[in-house]
């Protein structure tokens, strides 16, 4: 059972670089967008999401082909847990995306609900700072909320458009310089 196990992880492994190379090689099919883009998560949300999965299969083959007489118990736990960890890791940086333009700011959840945001519908903005940790959360009238770590996403529309608000009182309008 041992043999079986070593070529599995072995195939995995191999799998996993094959996979990995045609990525790196592969050019783009779909047409470039024009305006503002789509900003997700940092990289290493979705390299630790990768690394939960692989952990939890390697576990997962470890446990189930344990020697008679081990308790392979703990390890089939721990095995489902990274599994489902590492999945809900990669789903919240598949869902979570901010997209800020001239006029207003497109974003989805990590539970995939969309939501927009025009500036000149903002009733309450917070930007505060706490220590190296900044925050930014904007709500419109109709109750949709937005909070975002500003070092993290590039929110620099929106935080100009609140300069505008701060310094002429009003939102800027559509297309309005600011």
């Amino acid at each position: 059972m041992g043999i079986v196990v070593k070529f599995l992880l072995i195939l995995l492994v191999v799998a996993l670089v094959i996979g990995m190379v045609v990525r790196l090689f592969r050019k783009p099919t779909r047409p470039v967008e024009t305006g503002p883009k789509k900003q997700r998560m940092p990289l290493i949300v979705p390299l630790i999401g990768w690394l939960l999965l692989i952990a939890g299969v390697g576990m997962g083959l470890a446990g189930f082909s344990a020697r008679q007489g081990t308790d392979p118990v703990p390890m089939r736990i721990g095995s489902v847990v990274a599994l489902i960890l590492g999945l809900i890791v990669l789903l919240l940086h598949r869902n979570r995306y901010v997209q800020t333009g001239a006029d207003g700011v497109r974003f989805r959840t990590f539970l995939g609900r969309q939501g927009e945001i025009a500036y000149r519908d903002v009733t309450t903005y917070t930007v505060a700072e706490a220590g190296w940790r900044s925050r930014l959360q904007l709500r419109a009238g109709d109750g949709t909320r937005l909070k975002v770590n500003p070092m993290v996403f590039d929110m620099s529309p929106a935080l100009a458009a609140i300069r505008f608000k701060e310094r002429s009182g009003r939102w800027p309008a559509p297309g309005e310089a600011r």
